[in-house]
């Protein structure tokens, strides 16, 4: 699965997840997906920061008891 967030022609944003991104492709080329706010169907993928977990932030043990 994943997410993206995406965006209408009249610039609402709104998040919606999808099998893969050729999921997501094809479901917009055939107008499925539509804006939570206005319905609007002509939506695109809006510019998103990857989430990056650092190493040193994963190895942290919990303190010992």
């Amino acid at each position: 699965m994943i997410r993206y967030t995406l965006r209408c022609d009249k610039d609402h944003s709104f998040e919606s997840w999808f099998q893969s991104s050729s999921a997501y492709d094809s479901q917009v080329k055939r107008k499925l997906v539509s804006c939570p706010v206005c319905g609007s169907a002509n939506v695109d993928k809006a510019i998103m920061a990857p989430r990056i977990v650092s190493r040193k932030g994963r190895d942290k043990a919990p303190p010992p008891a």
